[in-house]
């Protein structure tokens, strides 16, 4: 009774059977990806609106991936006390807030106030939504919502070159996603009650080769997790060096696509611009082919495939043939290539490590991701500084692509072991 009574505290969130990919579920994802391209993409304009150099960028970007790391540790305990509904809730709206600061940010040091937010806030709704679908999804049901974060990505790039290529001031466009953003927090706020917590029997039976399942699942999942402990973990320190790999290439190709293209590859500024937007094409597509896919393929095999597309993405940048086939090509590979290997370690995160452990890792996880984003593209800045050409960043894409190949090597390993029962 006790038990059952705590369970009840949560203002109807913990109500059993719900499925994952709800409207509330599918907004969130959404919500993540919309202002995820706009700081590369706006930068040009927005450093010289706010008289700041063009490396001044990395402060910002630093403030973000700091606040999205702290968020994503120290989410574990907000969700365990309010629910997952509430807390995207929080998270939607800090991002909203961020958003509209940096739309009035009159100087630099503005720009770095509501960069906290931003960070927190994408923190948040990362944890919260990843681990509620990775104990409640298929494969394919994930990775096509994470299809979603793709495409308010494209959406959020595509805004805002459309807005600045009109004439109009960059501070637009970040009113515009802005608005949008903050009409996707008002729906989510009407529907919190409609989030379930706490799984059905059928979906505890779904997770029944995992410790999750073994014990009583409500008292797992009021435990604390410290950070060691899970690093302790078979495969965990594997997965994290796995995400950071993957994310490198992910992020160095988004923010260093168009200057890779101008400068190696002769492009105007504009047609790069329009070429980079490329990669995020090959996101979402990718995301929607490889939710396809995953409907008959394990976890193991789809971040295998991505790997294999990012060999092959790299391979043909580096062939010395130039031609708008190639131009065209990569970074849809590129895109596609990344796409898979996010989504099937979220599923794959309660089946390693229980599903009680779930929340705890993936908040892990994001941390590493926020690492990569942060410091994985600026290295490549004095990579290309040192090499003194554009023309290292194929090499570069190699390198943690090799990571995440030798990474994924010692994962699949520990998924072997589990396999034989050792």
């Amino acid at each position: 009774m006790g038990t059952m009574a705590h369970e009840q505290t949560h203002a109807g969130v913990l109500r059993a059977g719900a499925p994952a990919a709800t409207p509330q579920v599918i907004l969130g994802f959404l919500a993540i990806g919309l202002p995820e391209a706009l700081l590369g993409a706006s930068w040009p304009a927005m450093g010289a609106g706010v008289g700041a150099p063009l490396v001044a960028v990395v402060g910002i970007a630093a403030v973000i991936a700091a606040g999205c790391a702290a968020a994503a540790i120290y989410a574990e305990p907000v969700v365990r006390r309010v629910g997952s509904g509430r807390t995207v809730d929080m998270g939607v709206a800090l991002t909203v807030l961020a958003l509209s600061g940096f739309s009035f940010a009159p100087h630099y040091w503005a720009l770095l106030v509501f960069a906290l937010p931003y960070g927190i806030g994408s923190g948040m709704l990362v944890v919260a939504l990843n681990a509620y679908v990775a104990v409640r999804s298929a494969n394919a049901h994930i990775t096509w919502l994470h299809t979603t974060s793709a495409f308010g990505a494209l959406v959020g790039h595509t805004v805002l070159g459309w807005i600045i290529a009109n004439g109009a001031d960059w501070r637009w466009a970040y009113r515009t996603i802005g608005l949008v953003q903050l009409a996707l927090a008002m729906v989510l706020a009407a529907g919190t009650r409609r989030w379930h917590d706490r799984l059905s029997p059928a979906q505890i039976a779904r997770l029944g080769e995992t410790p999750y399942a073994q014990g009583d699942w409500r008292h797992d999942m009021r435990r604390p997790h410290a950070v060691h402990a899970l690093m302790a973990m078979p495969a965990a320190v594997a997965v994290l060096v796995l995400l950071f790999a993957a994310t490198s290439v992910e992020q160095t190709t988004m923010l260093w696509a168009s200057s890779y293209m101008v400068h190696a590859g002769g492009m105007s500024i504009h047609t790069a611009g329009v070429y980079a937007n490329l990669f995020f094409v090959g996101l979402v597509v990718g995301s929607v082919v490889a939710g396809v896919v995953a409907l008959r393929v394990r976890d193991v095999w789809m971040v295998a495939g991505g790997i294999a597309v990012l060999i092959g993405a790299v391979a043909l940048m580096v062939v010395p043939v130039a031609g708008l086939w190639r131009a065209l090509t990569a970074p849809v590979l590129l895109g596609a290539g990344c796409a898979p290997i996010a989504p099937a370690v979220v599923h794959a995160t309660p089946r390693l490590f229980g599903a009680a452990s779930t929340p705890a890792m993936i908040g892990v996880q994001t941390a590493a991701v926020s690492m990569a984003t942060l410091v994985s593209p600026v290295l490549f800045a004095w990579v290309e500084r040192a090499a003194g050409s554009m023309h290292a960043l194929p090499w570069y894409l190699l390198v943690f692509t090799v990571i995440a190949l030798a990474a994924y090597a010692c994962v699949l390993r520990v998924v072997r072991l589990h396999a034989l029962g050792e």
